[in-house]
């Protein structure tokens, strides 16, 4: 796994995450994965805000409570464990000095053991040491209340002005060790993993914007519920409306893939044009004829302005009737083959 850093490109609005190893190392041309960085962000800012919610702060509170209590025990063994190096060391003590002087074999041998309890009583203590700075720092009952006050509304600290971008880093480099990005392929589709500092992960699916409709992963089913809705005779506007109720979504983003996306697909696919606006209801008197529209309802199965139909017309590319009974009312003349 490669890590990936965070920029801006100046042509860009949106920062980006790229991982770039190969480029920065060995001047490839492309980045192993560039993504949005928006996509990646809220997922963990969701995933932070969870994580702060007055409950789990309770939660913590409980278990540093119990670290608390682990870690008591662990100084009493750790007090029992320096007390008898400190006996043996004072016993070997006092037996080198108990020893006659002019027996100097053993006087070498108990020195020798008052040194080697020495010894040991130093590593004791060094280990001691070391153990004491890697255990959790106990808080305080002030800052236990403190927390406790605080963690009422999380999510109003969080996005309140006087909560910078740098405080907001701050606090998710305290709770993350870091995030694992995977893209599938070219699609839209992107796991990401939180790895929180202490070892447990959140796994969770978020979706980039891509650039073209055919990188999505759901590709296949679109165009395939294209063609059976065209197949049915409903035009590019009815299809665009289903697609957004059955939860359809464009390449880049957004709520809906608009009728000219696709009607552009339906040329590809080479599917046949429909026509859901010849039962619309006109102004009594008169009715457009077969392949005939008033220039409102053409606009918005073509999906674009009345006035780019008007410039259509004074270049020729559309032809037109005036209504009998409202001359100042144009009737347009626009047969299926001409909208697909």
């Amino acid at each position: 796994r490669r890590s990936m850093r965070h920029h801006r490109q100046p042509s860009k609005d949106l920062p980006e995450y790229e991982c770039a190893p190969d480029k920065t190392n060995y001047g490839a041309q492309k980045s192993c994965q560039l993504i949005n960085s928006a996509c990646v962000d809220a997922f963990v800012e969701q995933q932070v805000l969870a994580a702060l919610t007055p409950a789990a702060v309770e939660v913590s509170l409980r278990a540093a409570d119990q670290v608390l209590a682990e870690r008591a025990e662990l100084e009493r063994l750790w007090s029992q464990r320096l007390e008898r190096a400190a006996q043996d060391a004072d016993r070997a003590r006092r037996s080198h000095h108990l020893a006659e002087p002019e027996n100097r074999l053993v006087v070498r041998q108990l020195e020798k053991e008052w040194e080697d309890a020495l010894a040991a009583q130093q590593r004791l203590r060094e280990d001691y040491d070391r153990f004491a700075r890697s255990s959790p720092r106990i808080l305080t009952a002030a800052e236990r209340q403190t927390i406790t006050a605080l963690a009422g509304d999380i999510e109003g600290l969080w996005r309140a002005d006087s909560t910078t971008t740098a405080d907001r880093k701050e606090i998710i480099r305290a709770v993350v060790d870091k995030v694992v990005v995977t893209v599938h392929g070219t699609s839209e589709r992107v796991n990401v993993t939180i790895v929180w500092a202490g070892g447990t992960t959140t796994a969770g699916e978020v979706i980039r914007p891509v650039q073209r409709l055919e990188q999505l992963s759901y590709y296949p089913q679109l165009t395939d519920r294209i063609r059976e809705l065209a197949g049915q005779g409903i035009g590019a506007s009815g299809i665009a409306d289903r697609l957004e109720t059955e939860g359809f979504r464009p390449a880049k983003g957004g709520k809906r893939i608009s009728a000219a996306t696709v009607r552009d697909l339906m040329r590809r696919l080479a599917c046949p044009a429909g026509r859901v606006h010849r039962h619309r209801p006109a102004p009594p008197g008169e009715e457009p004829g077969p392949d005939e529209w008033w220039l409102k309802h053409l606009a918005a199965e073509l999906d674009m302005t009345t006035s780019t139909l008007y410039a259509w017309i004074n270049r020729g590319w559309i032809t037109t009737r005036r209504a009998s009974r409202w001359p100042h009312r144009l009737i347009a003349h626009a047969a299926p083959q001409h909208l697909a």
